[in-house]
């Protein structure tokens, strides 16, 4: 069958959202600073963190997907997916992530093709994690805490008022931590 592919590689991602707050502090620092080699570094450090990113995401395109002996093999170029390596798998409609140490794989079949997605990768992994979707009144309270905090924040190292920046870094962080708890999903207690 032919479904999109995308590979997630877990340890660059892991490594770009390490240096997404050394990022901050660096930045902070050499704008206070002005000292050149330390905006010179700061400039070095966020490329190298958007270049981390952006090669933890490699997209197959359209490839055919299909079981193999104890494997899930992934277009010609000999990509594969062990059995053993599985530690879960989500399906949602016509789209899918794989979970393993290594990586996060999201395949994309065409609408009229999910059902079939949904039998290859149960006869090759087993029976998916089942999840269902949270979210609420109180997310989009999370929400607006969110945007408010950034303006705030975003306001006050534009203004030069620490307050604002103070009240609005928390409350960017915890509004957006709050976002994700409540949108995240969660595993099912029942099947579909």
């Amino acid at each position: 069958m032919l479904a999109r592919a995308v590979r997630i590689d877990v340890r660059r991602t892991r490594l770009g959202l390490f240096l997404v707050p050394v990022c901050a502090v660096t930045g902070v620092v050499a704008r206070r600073t002005m000292v050149g080699p330390l905006l010179v570094a700061t400039l070095g450090l966020f490329v190298a963190t958007v270049v981390v990113f952006t090669t933890a995401r490699r997209s197959l395109g359209r490839c055919h997907v299909r079981a193999g002996s104890g494997r899930l093999q992934i277009g010609e170029n000999g990509q594969d997916i062990p059995v053993r390596d599985v530690r879960s798998w989500t399906i949602d409609g016509r789209t899918s992530r794989v979970y393993t140490a290594e990586a996060g794989w999201t395949f994309r079949a065409a609408p009229e093709q999910g059902d079939a997605l949904r039998a290859l990768l149960v006869g090759v992994f087993g029976p998916p994690l089942f999840l269902t979707r949270r979210g609420s009144r109180r997310a989009r309270f999370a929400a607006t805490v969110a945007v408010l905090g950034l303006a705030a924040a975003a306001a006050g190292i534009a203004q030069d008022i620490p307050a604002f920046t103070m009240v609005g870094v928390p409350a960017f962080l915890f509004g957006l931590a709050v976002l994700g708890a409540l949108f995240q999903k969660v595993r099912s207690a029942w099947h579909h």
